[in-house]
């Protein structure tokens, strides 16, 4: 009896030591697998909001473009590893300025950058570490502090993200960034319809925003339990289908 007493605390100890040392890497790894995006070949479509997108990627190359029908035209714009975004209208190619094309080229990134975690957390121009874990209604998280740097970082690299990722299932079920394009702001948004595909987690969420405008990242998920955010969208992917 005593024996047994000591393996289960040894091997609580040790799970105490693997749960310390574990690194942002390996972190962002286990959960990139336990959402299935750790695929070598991907190929997916799915609609959000008023528009339908694609995302083909590969260890070396990648596509996004989403396409819709606005104002009796068929509107596509499309971009990828090796060229900036292109705008066509009714399959053929339209020329927009710098700065609407810039624009159209964040709104299509933010949409797959989300769609896909958190496999972008292991880009280049990513900075993972790992802050104090915490509870949230009654369940234990990681918190993964995610920065940019400049170079490779796009125009949003002076945001900065708080991933809560479940210490049993390593799926994110929470997560907050602050933001200063469009004016700025904060959010934050629990993860919901969770539902496998394919050997990959799919979920959506609700989007919540603070009362302060830019208010810490690291407040939110006790402003959230308290009632203190307001609810102002629901972010969902429907439709997905695999092209491969």
């Amino acid at each position: 009896m005593i024996k047994k007493h000591f393996i289960i605390l040894l091997l609580f100890c040790f799970s105490c030591q693997d749960e310390k040392s574990i690194s942002a890497e390996d972190l962002i790894t286990r959960s990139i697998q336990a959402h299935g995006f750790d695929k070598k070949n991907i190929a997916i479509e799915f609609d959000f909001r008023e528009y339908h997108y694609k995302l083909i990627r590969s260890p070396s190359f990648y596509t996004y473009s989403r396409e819709t029908q606005k104002d009796g035209k068929h509107v596509k714009d499309e971009m990828n590893s090796e060229k900036k975004l292109r705008h066509f209208e009714n399959n053929s190619l339209f020329s927009i300025s710098d700065s609407i094309a810039n624009l159209y080229s964040n709104s299509l990134n933010s949409v797959l950058y989300f769609f896909q975690l958190p496999k972008p957390l292991q880009d280049s121009a990513v900075i993972a570490d790992i802050l104090d874990s915490i509870q949230i209604k009654d369940k234990s998280y990681w918190t993964l502090k995610i920065t940019f740097i400049q170079k490779g970082g796009g125009d949003d690299f002076q945001d900065e993200y708080r991933y809560w990722i479940n210490k049993k299932t390593f799926l994110i079920d929470y997560l907050a960034y602050n933001y200063i394009t469009d004016g700025g702001g904060t959010r934050f948004r629990k993860a919901i319809n969770k539902r496998k595909q394919k050997k990959y987690v799919f979920q959506d969420y609700e989007n919540y925003k603070p009362e302060i405008k830019f208010e810490l990242l690291d407040e939110l998920p006790k402003l959230y339990e308290k009632g203190n955010l307001k609810y102002i969208s629901i972010i969902e992917n429907k439709n997905i289908l695999f092209l491969n």
